[in-house]
């Protein structure tokens, strides 16, 4: 599903995400001698993906791929800023992602295997400002997925409406945990993309803007051969329904969001301007929605049903919510629908390596 970057949303940094170990502690690791110059340690920022909406950490590099970290402290104000002083960056061995470049307050890593290892910035002294630990992982996977936001089966293959759309890659790889291994998104800064007519907008993004068709898109990441997955354009939708595992009461007073899916054959439709009547009161949410096909309802009745008929692409759906007196329970066994935000699991073309 679509995660959340917006220009209308405002970018909430989670400091935890990319604190370092020294920032995030307020210690000196243990076995280290800590620098005076960065005495609350410092930031570690990854680089952000098409449909990620808040600041984060340095995600999993893909092995025989790159990711740009840039580093960021507090000059004793309260105010981040670039990293200015003079340090050295350390791979501590570089088992899991090596140090392959520095420019100014960036640092450059490559994913060597499926480990981890700290990166450690280090002042004119040799002395630790601070560390983070990274991780490198097999690329297994990639997938195109929008970038607006919208709630999509975790399964449903994804077309896009016709108009000047933003499309990412998502890159994908197991990646060790306390519970075992996981799929999670990685990055590849160093990605090749081609696509005719498509204009390059960030690492993982493109721009397009194509008449209805199937056109081929040539990935090459990581240390895999070059892959080839197809943007799929449509003019309209073919069938709209409620998504599963929708709910079917309300609670008076109470909201309850209703999600729909647009389908083209059996592909979801990313970028459709969606039309909303509930109860006889329309609500139209296109690009500056948070999650487009989806509307929250509310209602101060106390009996009978709330009416929401959903229209999008050319076609219409309508489905009628109880008013209850207890909130309803979800059905364990129902289909998963994507989580909020922008955290790993996405829509798109799965296609394995």
């Amino acid at each position: 599903m679509k995660r959340l970057y917006l220009a209308s949303i405002a970018i909430v940094p989670l400091v935890g995400c990319y604190a370092g170990e020294r920032r995030s502690t307020g210690e000196c690791p243990a076995g280290e001698t800590c620098s005076d110059v960065t005495p609350t340690g410092l930031d570690f920022i990854g680089n952000r993906l098409v449909d990620q909406f808040l600041l984060s950490g340095p995600l999993p590099t893909a092995i025989g791929g790159t990711q740009v970290v840039a580093l960021e402290y507090d000059r004793g104000d309260g105010v981040d800023v670039a990293l200015d002083m003079p340090y050295s960056a350390d791979d501590d061995g570089g088992i899991g992602v090596k140090v392959s470049a520095t420019s100014g307050s960036q640092v450059t890593v490559l994913g060597m295997g499926s480990r981890s290892n700290y990166l450690r910035i280090l002042d004119g002294d040799g002395l630790l400002m601070d560390r983070k630990e990274l991780t490198g992982a097999a690329l297994e996977s990639m997938a195109i997925v929008p970038a607006t936001y919208e709630s999509i089966p975790a399964d449903r293959l994804v077309s896009f409406n016709v108009g000047e759309r933003d499309l990412g890659i998502a890159l994908y790889g197991d990646v060790q945990s306390s519970s075992g291994p996981a799929s999670q998104r990685l990055v590849d800064t160093s990605m090749e993309l081609t696509l005719a007519n498509a204009e390059r907008k960030a690492w993982d993004t493109l721009r397009i803007d194509f008449a209805p068709g199937s056109y081929p898109l040539t990935i090459t990441a990581g240390d895999k051969p070059a892959n080839a997955l197809d943007v799929v354009v449509v003019d309209h939708a073919d069938s709209l329904a409620v998504l599963p595992n929708q709910p079917t009461t309300i609670v008076a007073n109470q909201s309850r969001s209703v999600c729909f899916e647009a389908l083209a054959g059996a592909r979801y439709i990313a970028g459709l301007s969606w039309s909303f009547d509930v109860d006889g009161e329309t609500r139209v949410q296109g690009d500056t929605a948070l999650m487009r096909n989806c509307i929250s309802v509310s209602t101060a009745k106390t009996s009978g049903t709330v009416s929401v008929t959903a229209t999008a692409g050319g076609q219409s759906a309508a489905v009628s919510l109880a008013v209850s007196l207890a909130r309803e329970a979800r059905d364990a066994t129902a289909p998963t629908i994507r989580p909020l935000p922008a955290n790993i699991t996405t829509a798109g073309d799965r296609a394995a390596m």
